[in-house]
């Protein structure tokens, strides 16, 4: 009764059923990494931290599965909302973003696929298209945060990809705001921006 031998047995085959469940547990890990699921690879990384917080393997799995699920959070950000790269900010942070990308090796399918659509809305946001505006001669015209054109009967320019705003201004005349998207994929329609209604 007073034997230590099956207590010492007990606690080997513990430590032999946690050993395997880390095990276990770190081939999902890297299987998931490999499938660029990085989401899902920090609850697995988190979890054989919860078994043993010192293993060295887990703290830097989970540090590599944090930055790589905030750089696919970041480029979903970017490729789901193209008209926001017009922004010269928005454009700056998002070619940085994209020479930081080409320093990933190896750069997994996925990876590949949102460097390559990052680039191409990148060339899409920085390609100016023609727009024309309508006025009556009569109503001063600007673009939000663009230029103020004053009055005017039509008007060319060019902007960038994006989402803009017209306001016109006549005395005697109630203001007009009109928000128009430039974009290729669009036919750009004439924009008429004309005060017609009297206070």
């Amino acid at each position: 009764p007073d034997s230590r031998q099956p207590l010492d047995g007990l606690q080997q085959v513990d430590q032999e059923i946690r050993l395997a469940g880390i095990r276990r547990l770190e081939a999902n890990g890297l299987a998931l990494e490999a499938n660029e699921e990085w989401e899902n690879a920090i609850g697995v990384y988190e979890e054989i931290l919860k078994i043993d917080g010192d293993l060295q393997f887990a703290k830097q799995g989970l540090a590599k599965a944090k930055q790589r699920a905030q750089i696919n959070q970041t480029l979903n950000t970017y490729i789901d909302d193209p008209d926001s790269l017009s922004a010269p900010a928005t454009m700056q942070a998002a070619t940085k973003l994209l020479l930081d990308l080409s320093r990933i090796l190896p750069a997994g399918p996925r990876l590949i696929d949102q460097k390559s659509s990052l680039s191409r809305l990148l060339k899409r946001a920085a390609t100016p298209l023609d727009v024309m505006l309508v006025s009556d001669g009569a109503t001063g015209v600007s673009i939000l945060r663009v230029a103020q054109f004053g009055a005017f009967q039509s008007q060319q320019l060019s902007l960038r990809p994006g989402v803009y705003v017209a306001v016109g201004v006549r005395a005697g005349y109630r203001d007009v705001r009109i928000e128009f998207r430039v974009a290729p994929e669009i036919e750009m329609k004439p924009i008429v921006v004309q005060c017609e209604e009297q206070i």
